[in-house]
């Protein structure tokens, strides 16, 4: 099974006018959404993120999974994930040996231009699903101090910065590599519980973005134990704004947090425990959530 990754990418024309975006590949001679193999040690959303930016010279603004396609290419079967993403900016493409032509194109031509059909079925879906969309990142803390291993108090405990084997030990380089992980999608705030190890999740990202981190008591775990509804009145108040927002938050937070501002579409969703670093996406369209994302900060 080869895995690759990609991005149905769009752009705004004029009001309520959209293009999307094919390359051709002289090597298949096709016509194909931006997409690529993933590489060993690499995200399926780094991928798509940098396949988009190699093909076609766009840094480009993702949002939600579009959606997930199998198919058999020379007897090799394949796996392909992929993202909504809008373009920003202007275009640097430059022709080379896997890429030499990208064009924009009106949806019902990119339907009649694409190759394969798989990518006419994600165009089709695109076009089904509700407009451009804002995101609401639900971040969980990164790898901290076990609670036995802290004397003090708990609202003090630091990240991990003692299990240096792997990136899932060290809470430090977990922060770190949030820089990098969450790249691809636009941040305008940040929010975080006020307990240092949120605090010290959220730093790096922040200084990298220029942004200013905002503590928050009301998403701390001593503040949900004695008033779990204060996290969600603060989550409802931000899920309103048309902003692209991060919350950093505790395990036993997130889940109430989170099912008290999805609607009855998405009420029932199974939500997978977040491991340290894992993000739940929340799009939203004027205020209302349309999709929800897990996303896992490891390969």
């Amino acid at each position: 099974m080869i895995r690759a990754a990609g991005a149905l990418l769009w752009r705004e024309r004029s009001a309520g006018e959209i293009e999307i975006a094919l390359v051709h590949r002289p090597r298949y001679g096709d016509w194909s959404l931006p997409k690529g193999k993933i590489d060993e040690n690499e995200t399926a959303l780094a991928c798509a993120y940098r396949e988009v930016f190699e093909e076609t010279g766009i840094k480009a603004r993702f949002t939600r999974q579009l959606g997930t396609v199998e198919y058999e290419d020379n007897n090799t079967q394949k796996r392909v994930k992929y993202w909504v993403a809008q373009a920003l900016g202007t275009s640097d493409f430059v022709a080379n040996e896997e890429v030499d032509q990208l064009r924009w194109l009106k949806p019902s031509d990119s339907i009649e231009l694409a190759t394969h059909q798989s990518d006419k079925e994600m165009i089709e879906r695109f076009l089904e699903i509700e407009g451009p969309t804002d995101t609401l990142i639900i971040l969980r803390h990164t790898k901290a101090l076990e609670r036995g291993d802290w004397d003090g108090d708990d609202s003090l405990r630091t990240l991990n910065e003692n299990g240096l084997r792997t990136l899932n030990e060290n809470g430090f380089a977990q922060a770190k590599s949030l820089i990098e992980h969450l790249a691809p999608f636009a941040i305008d705030e940040i929010y975080t519980s006020d307990f240092t190890r949120c605090v010290q999740t959220v730093s790096p990202l922040g200084e990298s973005r220029g942004l200013v981190v905002s503590k928050v008591p009301s998403l701390n775990e001593a503040t949900f134990e004695s008033d779990p509804e204060r996290s969600i009145s603060f989550a409802n108040a931000l899920k309103q704004d048309e902003r692209n927002i991060l919350i950093c938050s505790h395990n036993p937070v997130i889940p109430t947090m989170l099912r008290g501002i999805l609607n009855t579409k998405l009420k029932n969703k199974d939500l997978i425990k977040l491991e340290p670093g894992d993000a739940w996406l929340v799009h939203r369209v004027k205020g209302e959530i349309v999709a929800l994302d897990y996303l896992a900060i490891s390969f």
